[in-house]
Parts: C-alpha cells; sequence; structure tokens
C-alpha cells in the first residue's frame, strides 16, 4: 500500500531560503535517482519558517527515514543545512 514520508524541520542557523531552495533542487534530484519506489517529493515552507518534505512512496519498507545519513555529498550537504534538533518524520498509509 503506497505511503507518504511526511517530514518537518527548519533550517540551521546561518542558511537562508534560497540557499536552501538550490540544495534542496539537488537533493530532489538525488532522491529520484536513489530512493527506491519513490513516485513524488514535494519541498514547502510555511510563513514562520517551517519546511515540510511530503514523499510519496510505493510502499512503507519504502519510506526510509535514515536516508539523510547517506554520505553522498548532496545528502550531506542538505542534511547539514537543516536543525537536526526540529527534524521530526512521521509515515502515513494512504486511505
Amino acid at each position: 500500500m503506497a505511503v507518504l514520508e511526511v517530514e518537518t524541520f527548519t533550517l540551521a542557523a546561518g542558511v537562508d531560503a534560497p540557499a536552501f531552495r538550490a540544495l534542496d533542487e539537488q537533493m530532489q534530484e538525488w532522491c529520484y535517482v536513489n530512493r527506491p519506489g519513490l513516485a513524488r517529493r514535494t519541498t514547502a515552507r510555511s510563513e514562520n519558517g517551517t519546511y515540510v518534505v511530503i514523499t510519496l512512496f510505493g510502499d512503507a519498507s519504502q519510506a526510509v527515514s535514515t536516508y539523510y545519513k547517506d554520505s553522498d555529498a548532496v545528502v550531506t550537504a542538505w542534511s547539514a543545512a537543516i536543525n537536526e534538533s526540529s527534524r521530526s518524520v512521521a509515515v502515513y498509509s494512504l486511505l
């Protein structure tokens, strides 16, 4: 059954929105090549500066939230740009 992975976070100190957007565009490319079962990935930002990444996968086993620990340069740069203590991840089954 398809699932949504919902990840929220704020940016690390010193990282601005345009810089993060550029990193996230690179991350988007990386995800489509390297995350099995990925159907769609969307990033958005609220007015208070909280970000959300919503990713659609074919099934729950593909929503592995530890991808951010990958040693690839793109993932490392993206992960360094977020405030890890603000990061939360939840997986939801589609109805």
